[in-house]
């Protein structure tokens, strides 16, 4: 509100436009939301009900902007309507006449052709990471499927074992770990792209081809059994029987032992004694000379997924499978 009021340009906002006319919008959610609320129009998208309007706040250029309101309402959260101070009918016509650039993009709207083009707008942002990009853009594809991956991702359980603290949560880090989970269980590095790109172009696959509920099982067996046996520490470093100041949670744990057992969660849930073969297993599989290598100085991620996926994905398949 504030560049609208000094007249600063706002980055252009992107939309689609569908087969019957209508504009979808695809990136600048946050600046038009922004001056719905300040008018007290903006609507909850479920229910379909107004949102109380918003107070603005002073700023390094206007604090004159402190308690400012587009209109004094009761309805406004924690600035009582004494406080308020309703712009000026001048500062009205500045808002109503600001120009705001809205590109129509008309190319087939397909869900992947967005999730492409919402990534190229926002890659390199200063407020989101690569996953909350990657989860916005997920949300294009299949939003059904999304909704499951956090929700596996609020597993508590899921969350101990991968040392996932609130704040990080907060960045996403759970989701994330659980989109890796998707993708590396049904799909192989191809030992080409960057680490990010090729989450984001399996992540696509994943999302129209798994099964989410053949997903879903596999990934609380796998929590379930790793968490039985070893509690929060099973993906440390010989889950976390041996002291040691280095011991913590990594990437190559995830990648080899959680997805290993992922991958193979059908063929070891028909064993005999699922338990003692995952036990036996993930001991023995911190004593392998090749699991070194998988952490070795300056080794990039490239790399390390070329060691990790394959051989946790050979270590834990029962023999004769």
């Amino acid at each position: 509100m504030e560049s609208i009021l000094i007249d600063i340009p706002i980055p252009s906002i992107f939309t689609y436009e569908n087969e019957d006319g209508t504009w979808e919008l695809i990136d600048g959610l946050q600046r038009i939301s922004t001056i719905f609320e300040f008018f007290g129009i903006l609507r909850n998208p479920q229910t379909g009900e107004v949102l109380p309007p918003s107070a603005l706040s002073k700023t390094a250029y206007l604090p004159s902007l402190e308690n400012a309101v587009w209109e004094n309402s009761s309805k406004i959260s924690g600035v009582p309507v004494a406080a308020q101070v309703a712009l000026e009918k001048p500062q009205q016509l500045a808002i109503r006449r600001a120009r705001l650039d809205v590109q129509v993009l008309k190319q087939p709207s397909d869900s992947e052709t967005k999730f492409h083009l919402f990534q190229r707008l926002n890659r390199g942002g200063a407020y989101a990471n690569e996953q909350e990009v990657r989860t916005c853009a997920m949300v294009m594809v299949n939003a059904d499927f999304v909704k499951g991956i956090k929700r596996l991702a609020a597993n508590t359980k899921f969350a101990e074992i991968c040392s996932i603290k609130p704040q990080s949560s907060q960045r996403q880090k759970d989701v994330e770990y659980v989109s890796r989970l998707l993708v590396h269980a049904y799909y192989d590095y191809d030992n080409e792209s960057d680490v990010e790109e090729f989450l984001d172009a399996r992540i696509i696959d994943a999302l129209k081809e798994v099964d989410f509920k053949e997903f879903e099982e596999r990934f609380e067996f796998t929590v379930s059994i790793l968490y039985e046996l070893f509690g929060a520490k099973a993906l440390f470093p010989n889950a976390g029987t041996v002291a040691s100041q280095g011991e913590r949670f990594s990437l190559r744990s995830l990648e080899t032992v959680f997805v290993g057992i992922l991958r193979n969660a059908g063929s070891i849930e028909k064993l005999q004694d699922p338990g003692a073969f995952i036990k036996e297993k993930v001991l023995t599989f911190w004593k392998q000379p090749e699991v070194e290598s998988m952490s070795a100085s300056g080794l990039r991620g490239t790399q390390r997924l070329q060691r990790t996926i394959p051989f946790g994905a050979m270590w834990f398949k029962p023999s004769g499978n």
